[in-house]
């Protein structure tokens, strides 16, 4: 193992901030922070950067940033929106080469360029259909979902509160007469 003569050499560890706190000195501290204020968690610093998990948390730390879950997971959400977006962007492109390949299939002169343009099409589409991106989003179908439990709720409310405050059940004859009414009321005061 080699020696240092004088001082150590500088190590990401010891040199997380200037001595005057206006930030990091080393440049893969600099990173560090960087990609913490980006909304990148701990791990996939390390990971990019080669810095171990541990040293990552302590420069983040020296420079006032701490970890916070649902920020991640904001930043993790929008990384994989983004991916999606380049993957359809991917899939429109294949398709693309799917119809010069379909114009080389009919202006093919030779049972071989017909061939391949044949083959081309064929695995153009199976790369197409691999890449173009799910349609439906599980999480959104749960938020309107929620939406919609909550639209009940507040619907049920405003039924109890409309029996309660004029006697009749809101269904019944007399019920959406007065509720006509007093929409037509409201109406008038707008």
């Amino acid at each position: 193992m080699a020696k240092y003569e004088g001082e150590a050499p500088e190590s990401i560890g010891n040199e997380v901030a200037s001595p005057d706190g206006d930030g990091p000195v080393h440049p893969r501290a600099e990173m560090v922070v960087v990609l913490a204020q980006q909304g990148m968690g701990r791990n996939e610093i390390s990971r990019r950067t080669g810095i171990p998990a541990v040293s990552v948390s302590r420069i983040a730390e020296a420079n006032g940033i701490y970890f916070d879950g649902s920020r991640i997971e904001m930043a993790l959400k929008a990384r994989i929106a983004e991916l999606k977006q380049q993957q359809a962007g991917i899939a429109l492109g294949l398709h693309e080469d799917i119809a010069v390949a379909r114009m080389l299939l009919r202006t093919a002169r030779t049972h071989r360029d017909y061939a391949f343009a044949s083959k081309a099409i064929g695995d153009l589409t199976q790369a197409a259909q691999r890449m173009t991106p799910e349609i439906t989003n599980h999480e959104e179908a749960e938020e309107v979902k929620d939406a919609l439990i909550g639209l009940h709720f507040q619907m049920g409310l405003m039924r109890d509160g409309f029996e309660a405050k004029y006697g009749v059940p809101m269904d019944s004859p007399e019920g959406i007469e007065i509720f006509d009414r007093v929409r037509q009321e409201a109406k008038q005061d707008d």
